[in-house]
């Protein structure tokens, strides 16, 4: 009899509990969320979450607030939420990629998407294309290929920064295609254009931002992209693996949400299907393709976690090397 009490009080505890629970999942939001950028203002996450801020808070019924908060590398904002209270009032908008990056680099002595709970991812980028001077001597990827092989390591690509994203493409596309080249590193996307511009380098690794314009404007050639499919705005340009440079090569960028360890499910239930409901808004789908220049692209929890630790299988290790 005292075992059967003793059920029927736990019974009745899981019960109120769960009702509780449930009854603040409903209640949520009510109050602002606060959704760290953990970049300047100005850059690519940030723009985007400004973007997706008004149907967002659509379709939770409550203000999302975008906070900036860079610093280390996007590790101070990164922590920040990583110690956050798991209440689903302070979430985080990132890339996985740079993540994994910065990770290998040194910069973070965790794997952050291992801890935090995954949300959503909002878009997708093709990281890198590859253009080259317009009235230059080289029209498609194989004439590039062609005078690298007839001048080894003389040829040179510019890009942003040393030991990033950039000249790690350059690395993964040459030792696809099976020749060398030099990497040139550069303060930004504006400086490598200049100087491609200038003919002080041969082709370029660039983010969508610093190549659209000058394709669009026909000072660069595009020759290449980094992502899984061709571009709707610029169809022209053949993707890495239509070249022949296999999977390795082809990283798009995630701009995913992400919440502190140990977001109860419920909360995040709900922040899911807000995301995904608002990022079929037409308004901001417009904006994105035609402003920021991205793909809007949602996956749920589960697919941006696999897809973030398929990633570190892939290129980890590469990074490591990268890095040293």
């Amino acid at each position: 009899m005292r075992m059967n009490r003793m059920k029927t009080l736990f019974g009745s505890l899981f019960l109120v509990l769960t009702l509780v629970s449930a009854g603040l999942a409903a209640d949520y939001p009510t109050k602002p969320i606060r959704w760290v950028n953990p970049f300047a203002p100005g850059g690519a996450n940030g723009l985007l979450a400004l973007a997706f801020q008004k149907s967002f808070e659509k379709e939770l019924g409550g203000k999302v607030l975008v906070e900036n908060v860079p610093g280390g590398s996007t590790k101070v904002g990164t922590m920040e939420v990583v110690k956050a209270k798991p209440d689903g009032y302070t979430i985080l908008i990132m890339s996985d990629r740079t993540w994994v990056f910065f990770y290998y680099s040194k910069v973070y002595d965790i794997k952050p998407w291992e801890v935090m709970t995954p949300i959503g991812n909002l878009s997708m980028e093709p990281y890198a294309f590859i253009d080259v001077k317009a009235d230059g001597p080289y029209k498609t990827w194989a004439d590039v290929v062609k005078a690298a092989k007839e001048n080894p390591g003389k040829l040179t690509c510019g890009g942003t920064g040393a030991g990033g994203a950039a000249e790690y493409t350059m690395n993964e596309v040459t030792k696809a295609a099976g020749i060398k080249t030099s990497y040139v590193p550069f303060a930004g996307g504006a400086a490598a254009g200049t100087a491609l511009l200038g003919g002080h380098i041969d082709f370029r690794i660039a983010a969508p931002s610093d190549a659209y314009p000058v394709i669009s404007a026909g000072k660069t050639r595009g020759l290449g992209v980094g992502g899984y499919t061709r571009l709707k705005y610029l169809p022209d340009v053949p993707t890495f693996k239509e070249l022949g440079l296999g999977e390795s090569a082809v990283f798009p960028f995630t701009r995913s949400v992400w919440g502190p360890p140990k977001l109860p499910k419920n909360i995040v239930t709900i922040l899911t299907k807000a995301m995904e409901r608002a990022s079929k808004d037409p308004e901001f789908v417009k904006m994105v393709e035609t402003q920021l220049r991205y793909e809007v692209d949602y996956m749920p929890p589960e697919k941006l976690q696999k897809e973030t630790i398929n990633f570190d299988k892939m290129h980890g290790p590469k990074l490591a090397e990268l890095s040293k």
